[in-house]
């Protein structure tokens, strides 16, 4: 045992696990933000409403069950620094354990999984894909499916077009990017299922709106969207 203490001690001294957050360092491996980084996240808290800002969003276009977004997203603030790490650091372990949090918390406070059936994470084209080495909103259900135990589907959907980046696009150019951009593959798994459409950020809901309206095309299936951030624009 005391072996075991020296080597961790010895591992801290010359690669010292710290706060994604602050740089504070941590004690626990499994951490990714300390207490204090933990406790400012800058939560939405519209798991506790059903009609809030992302479920009004989709109203009249996709018709979801339901919908939240546990962090606002602001430029400069913390949201933005743990999404860069996992999307541009390839932190994953990081996106995983931000899963984790976000499905516990949400468990936690109204049990908002209880009639999901199956998380969805919203496809990345073959060539990001092959360029970033992962899909960032796959982590996340890896991470949720870690603390609700729900299936993770990916082959129900796929991106078959390669669009321009969204992020210099207006509202309009948005949502006229991302049509006719996915198609059906195999959906025996999600017929009549209450489907759980997971992203990393919301803007203004062009992509999830148009891979959704492409999953409710499944015979009986019912669709909910939740998303790690949103983008603080009220």
């Amino acid at each position: 045992m005391r072996t075991l203490r020296y080597l961790e001690d010895l591992t801290r001294l010359f690669y010292p696990h710290q706060c994604i957050g602050c740089g504070y360092e941590l004690y626990q491996r499994q951490q990714r933000l300390c207490r204090r980084c933990l406790k400012e996240l800058p939560r939405t808290h519209f798991e506790n409403a059903h009609e809030n800002y992302v479920s009004r969003l989709f109203a009249g276009r996709l018709p979801i069950k339901q919908g939240t977004s546990w962090l606002f997203f602001s430029k400069d603030g913390l949201t933005q620094k743990l999404i860069h790490q996992l999307k541009y650091r390839s932190n994953i372990e990081l996106g995983i354990y931000l899963g984790q949090t976000m499905g516990a918390q949400l468990q936690k406070t109204c049990n908002w999984f209880e009639s999901v059936d199956v998380l969805v994470p919203l496809p990345l084209n073959k060539r990001k894909l092959a360029i970033r080495g992962f899909n960032q909103s796959e982590i996340l259900c890896r991470g949720l499916n870690n603390t609700t135990g729900l299936p993770v589907e990916e082959v129900a959907v796929m991106r078959t077009v390669h669009t321009q980046t969204q992020t210099k696009k207006s509202r309009i150019q948005r949502w006229a990017n991302v049509e006719h951009v996915f198609d059906l593959l195999d959906t025996g798994h999600l017929q009549n299922k209450h489907a759980l459409l997971v992203d990393d950020v919301i803007t203004t809901g062009a992509t999830l709106d148009a891979c959704g309206q492409v999953l409710l095309k499944i015979p009986g299936l019912q669709l909910s969207v939740l998303s790690l951030a949103v983008a603080s624009r009220f």
